[in-house]
């Protein structure tokens, strides 16, 4: 009678050295470009905006490096054909590539004058710098996100991240908390004091970890629109939390005080509603004023404040000092119509705070630089109508549209503050850009493989 002994289970070396290098292959196959960008939106909302990297300035923000190293990546991914980075046309791209070389043609132009301080160079440097972070954001997301899932992955992180952002200022609102200056991370200062809590009437006015009560109101109010999106088409099981998510952020825009804000709202609830199906308008009509009266309960006094911002704004010294604005730097425009002054070298601390980021663009980058500017923003909403027109999918449809509002509340809000003069907002608004491409692009190729399989 024979017996067979167990032998113990002890891996070979080799096969030790596979199940280690498939594990590697498996954790690379992961670190997309999703992965950067997330990183990307949790620097955003984690650490404050004005902290940076001192040798970098004012565009050495942790966000703004990952943005820099993204186009450094989207750059060599498109030497390599086996990698899967958008080559085809891609609307984005072209947009930005317009607004690009009117930043560079004003870049160029304020150095050949030779007439700027040394400071107004330097901010001409970092403007560049701003620039390529930007550049980096859109352009990994238009041409590197691989799928729709991983879209909506990266989209659905940005809703959590407006929740973060969102329930940062309700504490701050109720308690007068901040947290911010309790933040030190080695590496990185601040050139400059913030008042991190503001007061407007009777009220806190927050901000998050924005700079500015404005950016953290334009902020929410572009995360707003594809919240509603996740909540209106929800996962089984996620219903009430996409809800909570999309109250948490609804919420926190009224307690920016911010005209900006609300403006961007309605301009995105106009943009949404009219491509709502009925019964979802209903819904939108009904839910609305009982919101307005739930916050009326909760915080007294709040809502009328906000009302009181449009309904008294010729009185307004914040309003006065905006049409001010244009007798101001008349002259500037007046020197420099086409090209501008050079990105970024106008700087508050030698002139004076202008308030609309249109105006300031044609200061600037002049009046070629703001159509250029427009042309992008316009450009992103097509782009995104596009996506919706292509596609026979409700849910992309919706998304779509969705994102075409978010890119709305920037077209909006930019008229109200000097937008790309804070990296909160600007990185978010060129993130989306990019997000508006890459739906567009995975539609196309959807669109593409449906008449391939119909010819077949």
């Amino acid at each position: 009678m024979s017996r067979t002994l167990a032998q113990p289970d002890v891996a070979l070396p080799g096969r030790e050295v596979g199940r280690r290098a498939s594990a590697l292959e498996s954790v690379l196959e992961r670190f997309d470009a999703v992965t950067v960008l997330t990183v990307m939106v949790i620097l955003l909302v984690a650490i404050p905006s004005y902290l940076t990297v001192k040798a970098v300035g004012a565009a050495g923000t942790p966000a703004n490096l990952v943005g820099m190293l993204g186009l450094l990546w989207w750059a060599n991914a498109r030497l390599v054909p086996s990698l899967e980075v958008g080559r085809g046309f891609q609307p984005i791209r072209l947009g930005l590539a317009a607004f690009a070389a009117s930043l560079l043609a004003s870049y160029a132009a304020a150095f050949s004058g030779a007439t700027l301080l040394g400071l107004e160079s330097r901010a001409a440097d970092r403007g560049i710098l701003k620039l390529i972070a930007w550049s980096g954001m859109a352009l990994l997301a238009a041409d590197a996100i691989t799928s729709r899932e991983r879209l909506g992955q990266l989209l659905r992180r940005i809703v959590i991240a407006g929740v973060f952002l969102s329930g940062l200022g309700i504490l701050q609102f109720a308690t007068g908390f901040d947290v911010r200056p309790w933040i030190n991370i080695p590496g990185l200062s601040t050139d400059a004091s913030f008042d991190l809590i503001g007061q407007r009437a009777a009220f806190r006015r927050v901000g998050g970890t924005a700079m500015h009560p404005i950016e953290f109101g334009v902020v929410l109010a572009l995360i707003l629109p594809i919240a509603l999106h996740y909540a209106f088409n929800p996962k089984p099981g996620t219903k009430l939390y996409r809800w909570i998510a999309v109250a948490v952020i609804l919420v926190g825009i009224p307690m920016s005080l911010s005209r900006s804000a609300i403006l961007g709202l309605f301009a995105s609830f106009l943009v949404l509603f009219v491509t709502w199906p009925g019964g979802r308008r209903l819904q939108a009509l009904i839910v609305a004023p009982v919101f307005a009266v739930a916050m009326r309960f909760a915080v007294p006094g709040l809502l009328g404040t906000i009302r009181n911002l449009f309904g008294t704004i010729t009185a307004d010294s914040s309003f006065q000092t905006r049409t001010d604005d244009y007798a101001a730097v008349g002259p500037l425009i007046a020197k420099h119509p086409w090209l501008g002054r050079g990105f970024g070298t106008y700087l508050p601390e030698l002139y004076r705070f202008v308030d609309n980021q249109y105006l300031l663009s044609v200061v600037e980058t002049g009046f070629v630089g703001l159509a250029l500017l427009l042309f992008l923003l316009l450009v992103g909403i097509g782009t995104a109508r596009g996506a919706r027109r292509r596609s026979p999918d409700p849910l992309t449809r919706d998304l779509a549209q969705s994102l075409a509002a978010s890119v709305m509340v920037a077209l909006v809000s930019f008229v109200t503050f000097d937008a790309l003069s804070f990296p909160m907002v600007s990185a978010f608004t060129f993130l989306i850009l990019g997000c508006a491409g890459a739906l567009w692009r995975l539609s196309v190729q959807e669109q593409r493989q449906a008449r391939s399989a119909r010819s077949v």
